[in-house]
């Protein structure tokens, strides 16, 4: 059984909805130290645990989970750090090691029954507890509760909460002989715990991008979880695409983002039915399919009422004054392509609901409804024709974004224009041209490809969607190439993805929201709509996300089919 053994500041440290309740109105969720053996929570107050004398060269790491952290010096007991319960860690320490807590800001300290407990005056109370080499740490609502947990953590059989945290990777691991077998442990490892409980509106388990400080559910993100989750349980799967309906209006929109008690007014690109295509090819569920094929068809109906501005088959985003997060809506928030806010015909959208729309094509026939493949067959021709005959520049040999206003292509060079091939949308002359641009060293051939702008455009830079590597594209567009026959090519990105990400992982613990195309910037040191801020701060949001979520669950995709 092979399990992640590196530690990395700003790793997850959280509760997952596979072992019990973890709601999102009631979050505890923390992130490893960088400075020492510790983990920082995020409550209204940051808390801290933390344990002296432990911080050192001589120290070895046997697992450093999303939820389980064992350690020790040579020849000692090990030291262990367990998420036991939603608001509840308890583990073990040895030697001279001495945990404590913190808690930052006013508060108030008093003991009690062997306690201590932290009083933050805002309704939140935490209490540590030590006996012999036992400890137990709590959060909660009342000093009633906390102490409760406390000497409920203290009664677990420690033994076996560890055992049943292990399992999961016994269960669902790599083989030992994989050569990223610890890189895909680490997947697994960060994806069980992004996992929300069933709560209000959320009658199914639901994900979230990296639990802080994204705590909600993105409509995207949810259906790149769903790919990588899919190797965990294709039940699962199936509810977190579920979980996407929650907030659905009765026209058929569908909110960007949403949560137990709240949605936003915008939308986000639609890749649902082709996300759900190959989750059912994983589970053969019909009624899935079913749910999928009557929600999706309203939400491509809205997106052509709502989103189409012409009587062309081409879709616009909506954008907002924001310099720095001008088009929330199409997940590219900063790119460049948006810096004049001109309406335009949006490659990447156009592109989506292409590929949606062919989804649906092939649902209604695996359902049965021969009317209804035959509308999304035409409603495909019509989209593609259009994209075809608007957005390809013959001069370039490259398709843009088209500036409605000025009524000319938008010469932005971004990776949204490789979308075509993932649509299917090019003929064979196109797609040759696209994958030579793909080629290019002085363009999209980055030592980490793919960047989400080519190096000779006037915008590169290192600032999110301006340059650096975003793992989604990588992945899809390596299906779109497979599919126009060029899969050594698409072999050559998936293995360098991999390589890349690997790497940074052994060097820094995390897996990181998007990276550096030169391969030279850690990403701790990529702009995140502003410099990068040390020490890692999620309240900040200026530095690459660090165990994000679609980067685990497509990585752990790539390398399921590596050794599968």
């Amino acid at each position: 059984m092979i399990i992640p053994t590196k530690w990395g500041q700003g790793q997850l440290f959280a509760f997952s909805a596979l072992d019990g309740s973890s709601l999102f109105t009631d979050e505890f969720a923390g992130m490893l130290s960088g400075d020492r053996i510790g983990v920082r929570f995020y409550s209204n107050t940051r808390r801290e645990i933390a344990f002296a004398n432990v911080w050192g060269k001589n120290l070895e790491f046997d697992a450093v989970t999303s939820d389980y952290i064992c350690c020790h010096f040579p020849e000692q007991e090990p030291m262990r750090i367990i998420y036991a319960d939603q608001h509840l860690i308890i583990g073990n320490v040895a030697g001279v090691v001495v945990p404590a807590i913190f808690t930052e800001g006013p508060h108030t300290t008093e003991f009690e029954d062997g306690a201590e407990i932290h009083d933050t005056k805002d309704g939140d109370f935490n209490a540590f507890k030590v006996e012999g080499t036992r400890f137990a740490y709590a959060f909660g609502h009342s000093k009633e509760a906390v102490l409760a947990l406390v000497n409920k953590g203290l009664a677990m059989n420690l033994e076996e909460v560890a055992a049943a945290k292990l399992a999961f990777y016994e269960k669902l691991g790599a083989p030992d002989t994989f050569e990223h077998a610890d890189l895909y442990a680490k997947c697994l490892s960060v994806m069980k715990t992004q996992l929300y409980s069933p709560e209000e509106k959320f009658d199914s388990i639901w994900s979230t991008p990296d639990r802080l400080p994204h705590k909600s559910l993105w409509l995207w993100d949810s259906v790149f979880h769903a790919l990588g989750h899919r190797r965990i349980s294709g039940d699962l799967a199936e509810q977190l695409i579920h979980a996407i309906w929650a907030h659905q209006g009765e026209n058929g929109y569908v909110p960007h983002m949403a949560n137990s008690v709240l949605a936003s007014s915008i939308t986000q690109p639609p890749v649902i039915a082709w996300g759900s295509w190959h989750v059912y090819k994983t589970t053969g569920n019909k009624e899935f399919l079913k749910e999928v094929f009557e929600h999706n068809k309203a939400f491509l109906n809205w997106c052509r009422e709502f989103r189409r501005v012409s009587d062309k088959e081409l879709y616009t985003w909506e954008t907002t004054n924001d310099v720095n997060c001008r088009c929330d809506e199409c997940g590219m928030d900063n790119s460049p392509r948006f810096d004049t806010r001109d309406p335009l015909f949006a490659i990447d959208f156009s592109c989506f609901m292409a590929s949606d729309v062919r989804a649906m094509k092939k649902i209604a026939e695996e359902l049965g409804l021969a009317d209804e493949a035959a509308f999304y067959d035409e409603w495909y021709k019509a989209i593609s024709a259009d994209v075809n005959a608007w957005l390809w520049s013959e001069e370039d040999k490259f398709y843009f974004d088209y500036n409605i206003p000025k009524q000319e292509l938008h010469k932005v060079w971004s990776v949204a224009s490789f979308l075509p091939i993932f649509a299917g949308i090019c003929d064979e002359r196109q797609a040759a041209c696209l994958v030579k641009h793909l080629q290019e060293p002085e363009s999209f051939a980055t030592p980490f490809p793919i960047p989400s702008i080519s190096m000779k455009d006037a915008t590169f830079g290192s600032d999110m969607w301006r340059g650096p590597v975003w793992i989604n594209y990588n992945y899809m567009l390596g299906e779109g190439l497979e599919n126009y026959g060029y899969g050594e090519f698409a072999e050559e990105i998936y293995n360098k993805t991999i390589y890349f990400m690997n790497y940074w992982y052994q060097l820094t613990g995390t897996i990181n929201e998007f990276y550096d195309c030169s391969n030279i910037k850690a990403p701790s040191q990529l702009n995140r709509k502003g410099l990068p801020f040390e020490p890692y701060n999620v309240n900040v949001r200026i530095q690459s996300i660090r165990d994000y979520g679609w980067s685990c669950t497509l990585l752990c995709d790539m390398l399921y089919k590596k050794f599968n």
